[in-house]
């Protein structure tokens, strides 16, 4: 045991590297305590070993440099006190977004698990769905351009920590009257699927109610090759007896973000039908 100890001890003695002592020293944050007269051998002393430990879980709070000085200059309970208030609130918050991160990642796996079980392309089937609340800006996109526009727009609205494509949650609207009037290369509303806690001004949210769809997926472009499609379903609602409730929705069901390779970029379409 002994009171002097060199940058190497010093560093072993807390769990940090040399290098990380000699850039404390370089902008005083932490100094050696001694300078051998003879040597200019720079020592710390074992008494600073707490002063040390201190700087470790200032930091791990994230406190920046100025931070911790002013810390260190001038300490007293209150302050400390307040400063661990204020370092636990942004835990807790950091704490909450990794959570949502956490959440938005694990059902992107499970949704692209469950599109490599169901990967056949333009086949109806029909499938019961859940009551789904869109944000919506109502504005019509007519080209892929507005669809950039459109999609950084509606993303700006959302407190989401992670962006919404590599989901099931990005897509167009087609009107029931186009649909009927198979009217199918008409402008569409672009949407995003909102999440169940997510606040939506009434102005912008669009409620699809739930129940009964008529669906296809296929491959190609959002907006240019829907059209055999939606003839496809057209065919099959009316060789058996369903008809058409309501507006359709265009889902984006695997999108660049996944795949750059053309034959793998597919959406599907939801028309909402009863048995007649």
């Amino acid at each position: 045991m002994k009171e002097k100890l060199t940058i190497g001890e010093m560093a072993k003695l807390r769990g940090v590297t040399s290098e990380t002592l000699r850039h404390y020293d370089r902008i005083d944050l932490f100094k050696p305590q001694f300078i051998d007269p003879h040597s200019g051998y720079r020592y710390y002393s074992i008494f600073q070993y707490e002063i040390l430990g201190t700087i470790k879980e200032l930091r791990q709070l994230r406190m920046t440099t100025d931070e911790i000085k002013e810390y260190l200059n001038e300490r007293n309970f209150s302050k400390s006190l307040d400063i661990m208030r204020t370092k636990h609130e942004e835990l807790v918050s950091n704490l909450k977004e990794l959570n949502e991160m956490e959440e938005n990642i694990r059902e992107k796996i499970a949704y692209l698990e469950q599109v490599e079980k169901e990967n056949e392309l333009q086949k109806v089937i029909f499938r019961e769905m859940k009551r789904r609340r869109l944000l919506t800006l109502h504005e019509k996109i007519n080209d892929n351009f507005e669809l950039c526009y459109g999609v950084l727009n509606l993303e700006n609205m959302l407190t989401d920590k992670t962006p919404i494509l590599a989901t099931n949650r990005l897509g167009i609207i087609i009107e029931e009257t186009n649909l009927k009037l198979e009217r199918f290369e008409e402008p569409s509303t672009i949407f995003i699927v909102a999440k169940n806690k997510e606040v939506i001004p009434n102005t912008y949210q669009l409620t699809i109610p739930g129940g009964l769809f008529a669906c296809i997926r296929y491959n190609g472009e959002l907006l240019s090759s829907r059209s055999e499609s939606l003839k496809k379903i057209l065919h099959h609602l009316k060789t058996n007896n369903y008809e058409i409730t309501g507006d359709a929705l265009q889902i984006m069901h695997l999108d660049i973000t996944i795949s750059d390779k053309p034959n793998e970029i597919t959406f599907e379409i939801q028309v909402p039908v009863r048995k007649l």
